[in-house]
């Protein structure tokens, strides 16, 4: 088990509370109040979500580490982009580039489907873009996510997709950034291509790339003992 005696910041991903973090967590172990987390799942806005990291932020006197996870990715990186008190950037299954014409397409859907009570909370084709046909084979896998999906509901869901997009190229501006960066991949995650990330890492002096083998985007809940050994440097 590693110790970790920074302040550390865990940003959640979209649909996503502490359940997405805690597999992680348990092959950890912290100093007295050097694990934080950032409940984006409370925010009806990104100005609230950038409220919500920044109260945790100003928490600490010395640079802070942050994590986060697909959305909370995005998240993380405004706020490193933002605040002088960071000590490291980790986005987990996050592709700076930004959302493309057809995954904001899709957003909108969504949201209409939303609006019009005819969203399912969270369907087997949808479970598929976040695990491997091996990890849906596993029943806590499937069921963290559609019990997150359910206990945080639609509403949560179209906050944080409207919070969300559209989201503008960061990697311009995360190239100038004086910190160490690490983006972390999933071998198999749809959502954000590891084969993308590992060709935007190397253009990138400041970042360095990890790609987890044999998973998926929810690579948190699969392989939480292989992240939590590469999480800070």
């Amino acid at each position: 088990m590693r110790h970790i005696e920074e302040p550390t910041l865990f940003l959640p991903g979209t649909l996503c509370d502490e359940r997405i973090w805690m597999p992680t967590w348990r092959h950890l172990s912290f100093s007295d109040s050097m694990r934080c987390y950032v409940p984006l799942q409370w925010a009806n806005d990104r100005a609230q979500m950038m409220s919500l990291t920044y109260d945790r932020i100003n928490n600490f006197q010395q640079p802070v580490h942050l994590v986060g996870f697909s959305m909370g990715g995005y998240i993380a990186s405004l706020a490193a982009l933002d605040h002088r008190n960071i000590a490291s950037l980790t986005l987990v299954g996050y592709n700076p580039i930004g959302l493309t014409k057809e995954e904001e397409e899709q957003r909108l859907m969504i949201i209409k489907s939303i609006n019009n009570h005819s969203y399912t909370p969270m369907s087997n084709g949808r479970l598929a873009h976040f695990l491997t046909d091996a990890e849906q084979q596993t029943p806590e896998y499937a069921d963290t996510i559609t019990n997150m999906a359910i206990d945080l509901g639609p509403a949560t869901l179209k906050a944080h997709f409207t919070a969300t997009t559209p989201r503008k190229d960061l990697t311009t501006r995360l190239a100038k950034l004086n910190i160490p960066i690490h983006f972390v991949a999933a071998q198999h995650d749809t959502i954000a291509d590891a084969n993308v990330i590992k060709a935007l890492t190397d253009t990138l002096e400041n970042a360095r790339y990890t790609c987890l083998q044999d998973t998926a985007h929810m690579m948190l809940l699969t392989q939480p003992e292989a992240f939590a050994d590469i999480l800070l440097p």
